[in-house]
This record gives structure tokens, sequence and C-alpha cells, in this order.
């Protein structure tokens, strides 16, 4: 119980410094489930490139880069880096490191496969909840993928005010399919294998198809990029030159 009280304590942000050596400690360098998660899923040759967003210390940054993946870590915090800077050197290890804050990535439109954003989405406010998730959107392939974990509840205990939960699975989805990326699997609840009173959402969101309205004869067809492309390689292949 007393191991309890002390991490619900320091949970409340502070320097960064004590933050980066906060979480440095709280979980060390073994990776999460959604790190592990990736590697099950996906062939490292298959993937131009994971963005880790808001990695901290890049636990599951290095350890996908460790897995063969191309990695980009991006992290508010600049302690967090330097120990991801110093991890890399160590292991001999090849990563993109950036110092970056949502709602902005300064990352071309489009650049991404999958996405990491773990345990961030509760750190942000909720009115740029929703600006947050439409520019990692904006960095992800219409094919890309998203994984994202966040904060649901504590139970009993009580959070401090710079946690900004997102209480219930419908609202977790709802704020997702608003930004345009939309549910591959059930969205689940899990609990931190840490901290057991921490109970999470876990999703994986695939970037929605860009649509095209096009009227024909009065009637509107609503069409994904891709069948415009498909529709236009025919008529060209048919009727071309």
């Amino acid at each position: 119980m007393a191991k309890e009280k002390v991490f619900a304590v320091t949970y409340v942000r502070g320097l960064e410094e004590n933050g980066a050596k906060f979480w440095l400690e709280r979980v060390g360098w073994q990776p999460t489930d959604v790190g592990q998660e990736i590697v099950r899923k996906h062939a490292p040759e298959e993937v131009d490139y994971v963005a880790d967003v808001g990695g901290a210390h890049g636990r599951d940054a290095l350890w996908l880069v460790e897995h063969g993946f191309r990695v980009v870590l991006l992290e508010p915090n600049r302690f967090s880096l330097q120990l991801a800077k110093e991890r890399a050197r160590e292991r001999k290890l090849s990563i993109n490191i950036v110092h970056s804050t949502l709602p902005y990535l300064p990352l071309r439109s489009e650049s991404i496969d999958i996405v990491e954003f773990c345990w961030c989405l509760h750190n942000i406010p909720n009115e740029y909840k929703t600006n947050s998730l439409e520019e990692i959107k904006r960095i992800l392939k219409t094919s890309g993928k998203l994984y994202c974990t966040t904060f649901g509840s504590w139970g009993r205990h009580k959070m401090p005010n710079s946690i900004y939960p997102v209480t219930t699975k419908k609202a977790f989805k709802k704020l997702h399919t608003l930004a345009g990326l939309n549910p591959i699997i059930e969205v689940e609840k899990r609990t931190d294998i840490t901290v057991p009173f921490e109970k999470y959402w876990y999703g994986e969101f695939r970037k929605e198809p860009v649509k095209r309205v096009v009227k024909v004869r009065g009637v509107r067809f609503i069409l994904s990029f891709k069948t415009v492309n498909s529709c236009l390689n025919y008529f060209f292949e048919t009727f071309g030159g």
C-alpha cells in the first residue's frame, strides 16, 4: 500500500529532469505491451518508419530499433531525450531523435507507417486532444496504423490535476474517429502491471482514407481515394492513346 501512495504522489508533473529520472526509475528499459505488439504484428522490412510520439527515454523506440525497425523518437522532455541518446550510443543503435511537443510534429505528411502513442493522451488537456490526434493522422500514411494507450481510471485513487483521463471506452473511440482514425480491433481495458490500480485503454486504429464526392446524373457517390485512382487507371488504360 505504501508503494501505491508513493507513485500517486510522484506522478505530479514537476521539473523536466525529475520527470525523466522518475520514468526511468519506474519503468526502466523494458518494452511496453505496445512495443511488443508492434514487433509481433509487423515485419521490419515491410515498414519504412515507426514514430514513437511522446516516447520518453526511448525504451520502446530503442527496443524496436534492436528488432530491425527504423524509428523516430519524438519527445518534449529534453532530459529524457538525452537519456535516449546515451543509451543509443552505448548500444551502438541508429535512431532519429527529435524534440517536439504536440499538437505539432516536425515530420512530413504521410511519411510514417506506424505511430506508437503510449501513455501520452492523458497528459494533453481535453481541448487539445483532437488536434493532437489529427496531427498524428497527418503524418501517417493512408495505410498507416496508430497504437494508442491512455489512462481511464485509478479506481479509488485520485489523479493529480496534470492528468486528463479518458474515462470511458466510448469517449476513447470517439476522440479517434473524430480525428479520422478508425478502430481496427475492439478497444480493451487493461491493467498496469507495475501499479495495478491504474486502468488504461488500449486501441489500434487505421487512418481513414481520403474520400471524394462524385455526382453522376444527380446521384452522389462517395469514393475513397483508392477507388478514384482505380477508376482513373481504368479510364486511361481503356481510352488512352
